[in-house]
């Protein structure tokens, strides 16, 4: 899928084909693909004169990357919200000096938004360089991210009060998924420093392409941006170990508070065991029929027996209340 937005003297030309021209002096072209077939692969590559081995990788990149080709080109691993959970796509950025050329690994609505908008904010601004289209295309983008951050810190509250309120019976959050929040936050980082190292290139020339002053100047303000996002970051990186350690306190204090229950109830049992093991082991004895046992023969035997035991368990059991384990 193709969408391109041509610039001239203050007016917008968009297009969904592969009917664009390339640009000619005072003219600046936008391209913005999506997921590209092999037709648009090869037009591109021969307009514009790349390699296209880019085009058809890009998309399995785990990471932000700089190609060392010409005309410049870098992957850009973003995330974006949507609805209750976070995308993630990567985009490849293909720069030359009237051009820009945006490919996303999968179609997004957001990108989407942010083509139509750059196309109306364009009416009314005459275009600079096509670093001021690189510029209004990444500020876009960077605003994102606060979204994806405060989604992020949602999760992380939401994930904290369950870590609070955890018992044995019902799991209400597991560790995997408190792990699982700070890989995200790690990846998201590395995400953001990946893309500061390819605007600071840009910055000092690398790139090889014609930034106006002004546009170099908001870049500036973007790699800034990007730096302040990795501090929000690693702060919610805190917060998720945090929750961790909030979470590990708990379940030790639940394990603790079981085999506190668990020791109570192995006492009763013992203290009802050694209760009936007394008189069993009297009538056993007696059970024996042996002779010369002592009031085996007496008149009032049994009742003497009988009252020994009585006597016996009374003082077991009273110790055994006595010392709390009953």
């Amino acid at each position: 899928m193709i969408r391109h937005l041509t610039f001239k003297a203050g007016k917008v030309k968009k297009g969904a084909k592969l009917d664009y021209k390339t640009p000619r002096k005072g003219e600046y072209l936008l391209i913005f693909l999506t997921r590209p077939t092999n037709d648009e692969i090869r037009k591109i590559t021969k307009d514009f004169k790349f390699d296209s081995e880019p085009l058809k990788t890009y998309m399995k990149e785990p990471h932000s990357r700089r190609y060392i080709t010409k005309p410049f080109q870098f992957v850009m691993r973003t995330a974006y919200a949507q609805k209750n959970s976070i995308g993630y796509t990567n985009l490849l950025f293909i720069l030359t000096n009237r051009t820009l050329i945006v490919s996303a690994s999968k179609p997004s609505d957001f990108y989407d938004e942010i083509i139509e908008d750059i196309g109306e904010s364009f009416e009314k601004v005459e275009v600079r360089s096509v670093g001021h289209i690189f510029y209004n295309f990444l500020k876009e983008d960077v605003d994102e991210n606060y979204e994806v951050l405060g989604n992020f810190e949602q999760r992380i509250k939401d994930v904290e009060a369950k870590a609070t309120r955890v018992n044995l019976k019902e799991a209400r959050v597991r560790a995997e998924d408190i792990l699982s929040l700070k890989n995200q936050l790690f990846r998201l980082s590395r995400q953001f420093w990946a893309t500061t190292r390819v605007l600071s290139l840009i910055r000092i020339g690398v790139a090889k392409i014609e930034i106006d002053k002004e546009s170099e100047r908001l870049l500036v303000d973007i790699h800034e941006t990007f730096l302040h996002q990795i501090d929000l970051a690693s702060t919610q990186k805190d917060m998720v170990s945090d929750v961790l350690s909030v979470y590990s306190t708990t379940i030790s204090n639940i394990s603790v508070t079981t085999a506190n229950e668990l020791n109570v109830v192995v006492k009763k049992l013992t203290s009802y065991a050694a209760l009936l093991l007394i008189p069993t082991l009297v009538a056993s004895i007696y059970g024996m029929n042996l002779a010369y046992l002592p009031f085996a023969e007496h008149r009032y035997g049994f009742y003497i027996i009988m009252g020994v035991m009585i006597v016996i368990t009374s003082m077991t059991l009273t110790n055994f209340i006595k010392n709390d384990w009953l």
